[in-house]
């Protein structure tokens, strides 16, 4: 585990040693390192092998105004890059001159990762991301501009999902941009409120561009060509935006989409018809006119509900049936020619072998329709599209399970198809809200933090023991987050005379002042010795980094610390690290590991509510146990010396997790605990991936909120051929349990914080989903 050199940072890559030492010694440098400024600045990155480490540097340390300038050339990255800010531009000098490669990426789940307020990133290239090129997430006011994003080596289905990913956003504008190679949507607008896509290029992707559960959209002179599908406007179940509609595309022009789909077997665009220029599935009041709709070997317009794709819907307020769609005034022609796929094989007996250009599935709304009619302003209205064919299929009997057993009613003739409906209102974005005056308060705390962890005062010399100072609280949680069979050490430090008050179900509420640290350590390898201070020649445990969460006013700050090799002292690392390491895990089996430590802006796409940092771990159920010496239940300790207030008298109404490891309990409540710990930090009501609509917290009853039978929806490769998060009995057919096996960026999750297996998780999860009951009423 020790390295052979004498550098007291010597597990530290070359690079991040630099970043870390420019931080110790607080100079400011031309990459914005230094103490913030209320001025923006343009905070220039040139090519180079320190440039990874200077951006995220700048990432971090990013102020309202800021224009972060990638100069012209080639820039590799191993690693996620991810910026929370306010006012910040990501600039490159265009997208034929700067380039951002992610070919040798090893760590995160994609190339950028945005969250914010009035965000841009425009003229740059992005090439080979593990997962997708650049997310948008939960943000308002966003622009991408020129950005450009490739999987070079041709359509896969390993490559990353999607390439422009603006989803939970409000106001966007995507202009200019290009997309090819993705294994999902090239250009992909989802969850958002008002969003316009203009002048965009989208070529070999499974979709050109998507627009998914989004609420008011204007989609213009954009081209898609040699996608699978050119430009889908889908409604999808299991989504925070329920239903989406208010979609208008015109003057685009999607011709010869006919790439075979390449996406993976199991996910949502996979059920794409290959050879299909425009698609509506369930979405209402879309306005489609004045666009160029030609040469797809399937089908140039398909307009359908979801029941078509036989997936299972798990909620009554979806709305799975298209409604209010125009398509009028279009350029439709020389479609279904040579139509592919599974769809050939249910509709060639019964429309032949040559499909017209405009398919509408026409199972209708019970809710609305009366005498197989809709209401007028619910109609499909097809009017002035030239010499293009149609047909209504009338699929009133169609229901999950019997697509090629429907009752099919063909009806060619559009003339009937028209209604009287006020037209799709336009979309406005406001302009840029004003920029904030105040900077940028994480950059302030981040350069005020302590350069050594000894200056926290938390532990008694000698640091490496772990023995906490007087004012400082051990404690341990019944179940914990797995990383890399890394061994924990948790401690909090209150304010003197404060305490934390009780929550029943979230995280204590703590008072301004408090830290939270958390060490991780490996034990040491039989053969690497080190001699330590105070005649210890050799230790049982080799100290890896301290976490640190500290809440400032009202708000939680996190950081990292890394331990020198002597093991007496951490020091600062906002940029975060890569340590070689040797791990051992439960069986005392030890492999070589490359050991990431998170930069500061990584910290909070774990710890992230709706983009404000929270801690994560100490919650009254996860509380709940004896405390480390053995003196008792941590709670009530905690409550007798005065640090923990409001407990309730009643211990039976105080929740308590279970632990994972521990077989005298239940399978499902140790699985749900694990999953709780693990994955729920991320899939709840607004973490980081609450756009997936997946919900694993241990409070969620809801069959499908919590995986089973849930389609995935912004997976990628990620779902390994399957088609469903959980299946109940069959975990080798389940997303879920594939991506806890797997150790590849872009597919494992967590995403972040691991790299090796947990395989007693891993046995106990695939024992949890075989036990998992059978329920039709979900599917």
């Amino acid at each position: 585990m020790r390295q052979s050199s004498p550098d007291p940072l010597a597990t530290v890559t070359t690079r991040q040693v630099l970043l870390i030492a420019i931080y110790a010694a607080g100079v400011s440098v031309s990459t914005g390192i230094g103490q913030p400024s209320l001025a923006s600045q343009v905070r220039v990155v040139q090519p180079g092998d320190d440039a990874q480490f200077q951006l995220i540097e700048i990432m971090i340390d990013a102020q309202p105004g800021d224009v972060i300038q990638l100069e012209e050339g080639r820039y590799e990255f191993d690693t996620e890059l991810t910026l929370h800010a306010e006012h910040v531009t990501l600039r490159g000098r265009g997208a034929k001159k700067t380039i951002l490669s992610f070919r040798g990426q090893r760590f995160g789940a994609g190339g950028i990762l945005a969250q914010g307020r009035a965000l841009t990133f425009e003229d740059l290239r992005i090439e080979d991301t593990a997962g997708n090129a650049i997310k948008v997430h939960q943000s308002e006011h966003v622009v991408l501009r020129n950005v450009h994003v490739e999987w070079t080596d041709g359509p896969k289905s390993d490559n990353g999902a999607y390439g422009i990913y603006p989803v939970e956003c409000k106001n966007v504008l995507v202009e200019g941009c290009y997309a090819k190679g993705a294994s999902d949507a090239g250009i992909y607008v989802g969850q958002c409120h008002d969003v316009i896509v203009r002048d965009c290029f989208a070529e070999f992707n499974v979709a050109g561009i998507e627009i998914e559960n989004t609420i008011g959209a204007d989609v213009y002179d954009n081209r898609a060509t040699n996608n699978t599908g050119g430009l889908l406007v889908f409604d999808l179940p299991g989504l925070n935006v329920v239903n989406g509609g208010n979609i208008r595309v015109y003057q685009n022009t999607v011709t010869n989409n006919n790439t075979l789909n390449f996406a993976p077997a199991g996910t949502m665009v996979s059920d794409v018809p290959t050879g299909t220029g425009m698609m509506v599935l369930a979405t209402d009041d879309v306005d489609i006119f004045d666009n160029t709709i030609a040469d797809h070997d399937t089908v140039n317009v398909l307009i359908a509900s979801f029941h078509i794709t036989q997936r299972p819907i798990g909620n009554d307020r979806y709305d799975a049936y298209p409604e209010a769609i125009t398509i009028r005034g279009n350029r439709i022609g020389r479609g279904g020619a040579k139509p592919t796929g599974a769809i050939t094989t249910v509709l060639t007996p019964v429309l032949g072998r040559t499909f017209p250009d405009i398919i509408y599935s026409g199972d209708l709304n019970p809710k609305y329709a009366t005498d197989g009619k809709l209401p007028e302003e619910r109609r499909l209205h097809v009017a002035n599209n030239g010499a293009a064919t149609f047909v209504d299929l009338h699929l009133d009997q169609l229901t999950p399970g019997n697509l090629l057993t429907g009752k099919y009613r063909v009806e060619r003739d559009a003339s009937g198809y028209s209604s009287k409906r006020a037209a799709v209102p336009g979309v406005e974005l406001p302009s840029f809200p004003d920029q904030v005056s105040h900077e940028n308060p994480a950059a302030k705390v981040y350069h005020e933090a302590p350069r050594l962890l000894s200056q926290w005062n938390l532990f008694n010399q000698p640091l490496h023991r772990q023995v906490p100072s007087d004012d400082v609280l051990p404690y341990e949680l019944n179940t914990a987050l797995f990383s890399d069979y890394t061994l924990k050490y948790r401690f909090i430090k209150l304010p003197k005379g404060r305490a934390m008050d009780f929550e029943t179900a979230e995280v204590f509420s703590f008072p301004p002042g408090t830290v939270i640290a958390k060490t991780f350590a490996y034990p040491w390898v039989e053969d690497e010795q080190v001699k330590l201070e105070h005649n210890e020649t050799r230790q049982r445990l080799r100290l890896l980094e301290t976490r640190i969460e500290t809440r400032i006013g009202d708000r939680w700050y996190g950081f990292s610390y890394v331990w020198n090799d002597e093991q007496t002292d951490a020091m600062l690392a906002l940029g975060g690290a890569v340590l070689s390491v040797k791990a051992t895990d439960s069986s005392g089996t030890i492999v070589p590991h490359a050991y990431p430590i998170p930069n500061a802006n990584q910290c909070i796409t774990c710890h992230s509510d709706d983009g404000e940092f929270v801690p994560l771990g100490p919650t009254a159920r996860n509380l709940n146990r004896d405390s480390p010496g053995g003196e008792g239940n941590q709670l009530s300790l905690w409550q007798a010396h005065g640090k923990l207030r409001s407990l309730p008298e009643d211990w039976s109404a105080i929740p308590k997790l279970a632990a994972f490891d521990d077989k005298a309990l239940g399978t499902d409540e140790r699985a749900r605990a694990y999953l709780e710990v693990n994955c729920a930090h991320c899939h709840r009501p607004g973490g980081s991936a609450a756009s997936a609509g997946l919900d694993l917290r241990i409070v969620q009853g809801h069959r499908e909120k919590f995986g089973v039978w849930k389609s995935p929806v912004a997976t990628g490769r990620g779902s390994g051929g399957r088609r469903f998060d959980l299946v109940p009995g069959k975990p080798d057919e389940s997303i879920l349990l594939y991506r806890l096996l797997s150790q590849e960026p872009g597919v494992r999750m967590p995403n972040l914080a691991r790299g090796l297996v947990h395989t007693e998780a891993v046995d106990l999860i695939k024992q949890w989903i075989e036990g998992i009951p059978e329920d039709k009423s979900t599917r």
